[in-house]
């Protein structure tokens, strides 16, 4: 049993009462503030760094009542804003857990969400107690980087990436040009005496390599050095400078033997992977500001004098009355007080068939009105609403979305010091720079650098050919591991169009043009998709009525014509699971009409070809029952609230599943944010494509067959590359270290690895079960 009795604060020294990695803290704010110094390597000097002081005066150090009392602090505050902001030059989770405690400390700040694994940070004030202003300087005291979403510094800082790859690799190309004249005299005699000025024009093309396409990689190395940290970019910047440094040696005492063009492939092939992994990361900030966009701004209030006005949402109050007209979103959960109309709910709870909405039942926000018009009075502020429960659930989970770490990540960590202690070795064992020049060369990680983010780039392009949008490109990784396929029901297995399914083809000309007479005056949903179904002329009828809940009735010459229900009609009920409706003439049954949603052709083939599937749908359960049993799914849930689709979600991954949910409405995107892999469909609302990993762009879901094929294969060539890349660097390693490879043949091995790993990536062109 671990205990702190009679122990002290490792960063403090006082009386202890946290245990964490076998140190003890009176608090959590000396536990994240001593985790972020060991991080940097600070213990030593610790009470002189900036995180330090500033953790002192916000009373975050030594203070075991800290979390007490901001959960006790008043939450009274009126008037809250969200600030979304990208924190820079974090180093561990302390480091958010440090930002999130001091800006909690801060008058003004109600909540406080900063994620480590995507750098955003959510913040909810008050403007009356604090400024923006003053909360990212509170973050810039720490030593950190705040970075407005709203901000382009992120575009500009990847064009200026792609701009220095261009650079390096107008560069590289001219000195490879320049170099191999050279490298022919070493073979036969110079008679053009090229050998003595085409490497000074390699001198003067690799300055630009250098000062402007190589500075990151330089500075990101010397940040880490002073920190203690040795990364790719250590190793590269001593090959690089080395490599630079005995070129110019043997250039200035008028020999050959250079290697700018093994220094300029080294630069573009790292800046070639830099750019490809900076894709990587996954856009959760503009998947924020999206959802942000799609939420309603104002709605219609109904004034005391009987008039309306436009309102902002979050000036609208419990129990006032609002206006929405046919066409119109329902902005705020309410009850009806005036009017009806037929409002379409699919979204939220994927019944496709419109609800009939009078006095006295509920609305939901979200929900459109598709004929009549209502007045509701507000039962729920626009935070209290289902629709904003459900958008802050969705960016709970996508600020979460865990980070793709790859093999290369981790190996990194030892592999770099390893090779610099190995040349160091060779440089005093041998005493020669050449071989200490060699190992470098030979060691160089262009080839761990690019052997995923290759694959990855021809994956995502693959996929795009077949009609799938990677839009967070860390899930490739699971692509092919699923273990659950979860679908939604309307809209994604079916197509999500209430219309005809039978009944109108055993009609006569005559009788369809008088069918479509009636219901082209009619409103009804039920009446419309009759409408849209039959194509043909509609008839001159005579007299026309439209009996509420009941059905139509017109007059053709002296014959009377009814569509509606069996009870109205006294026709016998056809049972099923979609809505029934009779035609008749002259109280003669004509045609019984049934409509509902169709079932995608596709989704049978693709259910049989997957593992474990279900089917989750908020529509009744008898309409989900017949739609799981005709695709096959191996089970299915019914009447699901929005909110719980995203639970049922969680509750699998906890099992261990890499679960996977296809979907397409908002009542969708709790569910597609939390699934490893979410996949949205074409016809998609704007919420669940940005909760989204994937976009399908087009109708056929069979497609996400051939998606887990195509994962399954990237994976292995990425295996494949990474095999040949540690395999050739230990093999090379070696005959470096003992003289067998000069520096020369050393960056032709590297560059031949490199194309080896490029010309494998290229297979990915085929799906097949190699």
């Amino acid at each position: 049993m671990n205990t702190t009795e009679g122990l002290n604060c490792a960063l403090c020294q006082q009386p202890a009462s946290i245990r964490d990695e076998g140190q003890d803290f009176c608090c959590h704010g000396c536990q994240a503030v001593y985790r972020i110094l060991e991080a940097r390597g600070q213990l030593s000097d610790y009470t002189s760094q900036p995180v330090f002081k500033q953790a002192v005066k916000s009373g975050l150090i030594s203070n075991p009542e800290l979390l007490k009392a901001l959960r006790n602090r008043s939450r009274e505050m009126d008037d809250l804003q969200k600030l979304h902001l990208e924190v820079g030059d974090m180093w561990c989770p302390s480091c958010a857990e440090v930002i999130r405690l001091i800006l909690l400390h801060e008058k003004g700040i109600q909540d406080c969400v900063v994620d480590y694994t995507t750098d955003l940070a959510s913040i909810e004030f008050s403007p009356k107690y604090i400024s923006k202003e003053t909360i990212f300087r509170r973050i810039e005291e720490l030593g950190y980087h705040p970075i407005s979403l709203a901000d382009e510094q992120a575009s500009r800082g990847h064009s200026l990436l792609l701009l220095r790859l261009i650079v390096a690799a107008f560069c590289t190309l001219n000195i490879m040009m320049f170099s191999w004249p050279v490298y022919a005299t070493y073979f036969e005699t110079d008679s053009s005496n090229l050998s003595s000025w085409l490497p000074w024009l390699s001198f003067v093309s690799s300055w630009p390599l250098l000062t402007f396409s190589a500075w990151p990689i330089f500075r990101r190395f010397w940040q880490g050095f002073t920190l203690g940290i040795l990364g790719m970019e250590a190793l590269i910047s001593i090959s690089v400078g080395s490599a630079f440094i005995l070129s110019t040696w043997n250039l200035l005492n008028g020999t050959s033997h250079v290697y700018f063009d093994s220094m300029a492939v080294v630069i573009t092939l790292l800046l070639l992977g830099k750019l490809l992994e900076s894709k990587a990361k996954f856009s959760a900030k503009e998947s924020w500001m999206q959802l942000t966009r799609s939420l309603p701004r104002r709605g219609r209030k109904q004034l005391g004098d009987g008039t309306t006005s436009f309102e902002r949402l979050k000036d609208i109050q419990v129990g006032d009355v609002l206006m929405t007209h046919a066409g119109e979103k329902i902005v705020l959960d309410g009850v009806v007080v005036d009017g009806m109309g037929f409002v379409d709910e699919s979204l939220l709870t994927g019944e496709v068939i419109p609800i009939e909405k009078k006095p006295g039942d509920q609305v939901t926000a979200g929900a459109i009105l598709q004929s009549g018009s209502i007045a509701y009075r507000v039962l729920a502020t626009l935070e209290g609403t289902t629709l904003q429960q459900m958008v802050m659930m969705i960016e709970q989970e996508l600020s979460h979305k865990a980070r793709y770490i790859r093999i290369t990540d981790k190996v990194v960590q030892w592999f770099v010091p390893s090779i610099a202690l190995l040349a160091l070795m060779t440089l005093f064992w041998s005493g020669e720079v050449t071989r200490f020049l060699s190992v470098l060369l030979i060691a160089c990680p262009c080839t761990l650098g690019i052997a995923a983010p290759l694959v990855e780039s021809r994956l995502i392009h693959r996929l795009a050919a077949k009609g799938a949008l990677v839009r967070n490109r860390g899930c490739l990784a699971q692509l092919g591991k699923e273990t659950l396929f979860v679908f939604d029901k309307t809209g994604t297995v079916t197509e999500g169009q209430f219309k005809v399914l039978s009944g109108i083809e055993t009609l006569s000309q005559k009788e369809q043009s008088i069918l479509k007479a009636m219901c082209r005056l009619s409103s009804h949903p039920i009446s419309q998709a009759i409408d849209q179904s039959l194509d043909v002329t509609p008839a001159q009828i005579g007299s026309f009525s439209s009996y509420h809940g009941k059905g139509l009735q017109a007059s053709f010459d002296k014959d009377i014509f009814q569509l509606g229900s069996s009870g109205w009609l006294g026709v016998q009920r056809v049972e099923g699971v979609n809505t029934v409706v009779y035609f008749v003439k002259n109280h003669t049954l004509l045609t019984t009409i049934e409509l509902g949603d169709h079932i995608r052709q596709e989704v049978p083939n693709l259910v049989d070809q997957l593992p474990t599937s279900y089917i989750v749908s908020g529509d009744h359960e008898k309409v989900v029952a017949f739609v799981s049993q005709s695709c096959r799914f191996d089970g299915y849930h019914a009447e699901v609230h929005p909110l719980e689709k995203g639970d049922f979600v969680q509750r699998y991954r906890e099992r261990g599943e890499v679960v996977c949910f296809v979907g397409d409405g908002l009542n969708d995107a709790p569910a597609i944010a939390g699934a490893n892999i979410g996949i949205s469909v074409a016809s998609a609302t704007d919420m669940s494509i940005q909760s989204s990993d994937i976009l399908l762009t087009t109708k056929n879901l069979g497609v996400i067959q051939e998606i887990r094929k195509l994962g399954m294969i990237a994976r292995r060539r990425i295996a494949q590359n990474l095999l040949w890349a540690f395999g050739y660097n230990c093999v090379g390693i070696g005959l470096a270290m003992v003289g067998v490879l000069n520096p020369i043949y050393a960056a032709l091995a590297m560059v031949l690895s490199s194309l080896f790993v490029i010309v494998n990536t290229q297979r990915l062109t085929t799906v097949r079960r190699d």
